[in-house]
């Protein structure tokens, strides 16, 4: 097998096969859009409902444990940011 000499200076020097531009925050839609649907249940009449198990998150943080659910952190999130979209709230805001 041959490779080109870009290939083996990149190998040797450790560096990534691939770049990115950006960096992408993962978005479990589903939950978000399951939430929806349980507010207002008229919109859901006919249909089959799937049952989707919210992700949840355990956290600790000096020996006390946290629960990181994304869709609860949107909605109930501060009256400052109740006009924030939910697109806003995933790229420009960080739970600390």
């Amino acid at each position: 097998m041959q490779i080109g000499s870009p290939m083996a200076a990149s190998y040797l020097l450790g560096l990534p096969d691939h770049y990115t531009s950006h960096k992408f925050k993962p978005f479990y839609w589903r939950y978000y859009v399951q939430c929806a649907l349980e507010s207002w249940p008229e919109c859901n009449e006919g249909q089959q409902s799937e049952v989707i198990d919210s992700k949840v998150t355990i956290h600790k943080y000096k020996d006390r444990y946290y629960q990181l659910d994304p869709v609860q952190d949107y909605t109930h999130r501060p009256n400052e940011l109740e006009n924030t979209t939910l697109y806003d709230w995933i790229t420009q805001y960080q739970k600390k």
